[in-house]
């Protein structure tokens, strides 16, 4: 199926996020930030062992993801409309085509 994200060699299949993402709990978080927070874990939980991808990610001028041993850390001092293209950014690097990022970035 060319909308799950492609997997190489070393890593086991993954999940796809739609999945386990759904507008119902998505909206009970009680903030953008919260979303936002709970979007991503959604995508670690779903691709956990390609999720260090992220750290590529980066603005002009900052760094938007880092990690230390126990876990990841993302920029939250950002716009809603920042913030939705990150999450852009993230699906796609985590193999999902365009129209599904779109989708993923739409649950903020």
């Amino acid at each position: 199926n060319s909308s799950e994200p492609e997997a190489d060699s070393k890593s086991e299949p993954t999940e796809s996020v739609f999945n386990r993402l759904n507008e119902q709990d998505v909206r009970i978080q009680k903030s953008v930030v919260a979303r936002f927070l709970y979007i991503l874990s959604m995508l670690y939980r779903c691709h956990p062992s390609e999720f260090s991808q992220v750290l590529d990610i980066r603005g002009r001028d900052r760094q938007y993801f880092a990690r230390s041993e126990e876990a990841f850390w993302v920029i939250t001092n950002t716009n809603t409309t920042k913030k939705k293209a990150m999450l852009t950014q993230v699906a796609e690097k985590l193999g999902y085509q365009s129209a599904d990022a779109e989708k993923i970035r739409d649950f903020l």
